[in-house]
């Protein structure tokens, strides 16, 4: 008896040193996936400063380029390639003026956006046009009351819109005004997105676009700043007005930057 109950307690002993182990193992796992999870945290908030840090430096070089006449009799669209440290940067400076006005587009050319870029196949773009202007008229209250797109990601207000088409044609739009009132060339546009410019480059300055909406002349921008950095693009954008803001001593001011966010890989 005495020896049978020794043999338990051993037993018992052994099965609870095991559970020791298997839970302080456990532990030990949880802390190293959480060590693991915190460290590519870090490492995607350096990179993220890294690409903002980057991009904004290259853009205030183009700016300055632009004020002293480096693009002068060049295309339609600034830009320019700057090295940067270890990083390379091309910066497109687009005039608003040659992008569509979410706040004063008419339905007509908003239903062919959609169609043709934010794949809305059907009835269902004009539809979603007319949803914008309605929106525009009555802000989705009742009663109704005329209401402005303030940024680009207030059309997620508007019935019909999802994320997806957002994404789609984001590059394309504007609520900052500016635009001529003149149907912008939307093909001209649209070969400058970020994705492409990942993928392929810079277009070529000199390039066919619009007239009256090009460079010359403008004083409203959407700069994008390309930053190649861990094997991926990252796209700082910044809306620019020419002219010395409030407060500023630089002769331009931004109404509105965007967080660093990845595009495209690097080629």
């Amino acid at each position: 008896m005495s020896g049978g109950l020794q043999q338990r307690q051993a037993g018992v002993a052994l099965a609870v040193v095991v559970w020791f182990i298997a839970g302080m193992s456990l532990l030990v796992a949880g802390i190293v996936s959480r060590a693991t999870v915190d460290a590519r945290l870090a490492q995607a908030h350096l990179a993220r400063a890294q690409a903002e840090a980057a991009g904004d430096g290259a853009i205030n070089l183009l700016l300055a380029d632009l004020l002293e006449g480096q693009f002068a009799a060049s295309g339609d669209a600034p830009v320019g390639s700057y090295r940067l440290g270890e990083w390379r940067v091309r910066v497109l400076a687009m005039p608003t003026a040659a992008l569509v006005d979410l706040n004063a587009a008419p339905a007509q050319q908003l239903a062919r956006l959609f169609r043709d870029y934010g794949k809305t196949a059907g009835d269902a773009a004009p539809a979603l046009a007319a949803s914008v202007v309605e929106w525009r008229r009555t802000g989705g209250q009742q009663p109704p009351r005329s209401v402005r797109f303030d940024v680009v990601e207030d059309l997620l207000q508007v019935e019909g819109m999802t994320r997806t088409r957002l994404d789609d044609i984001r590059h394309m739009v504007t609520a900052s005004g500016g635009a001529t009132g003149r149907a912008p060339r939307l093909e001209w546009v649209a070969a400058r997105s970020p994705e492409m410019i990942a993928r392929e480059g810079l277009p070529e300055t000199g390039s066919a676009g619009r007239r009256g909406a090009g460079g010359r002349g403008a004083t409203s921008y959407r700069i994008d700043a390309l930053v190649e950095l861990g094997g991926r693009h990252w796209l700082r954008r910044r809306w620019v007005e020419l002219g010395a803001g409030r407060g500023s001593a630089l002769p331009w001011s931004s109404r509105r930057v965007e967080p660093a966010r990845v595009v495209g890989g690097a080629p």
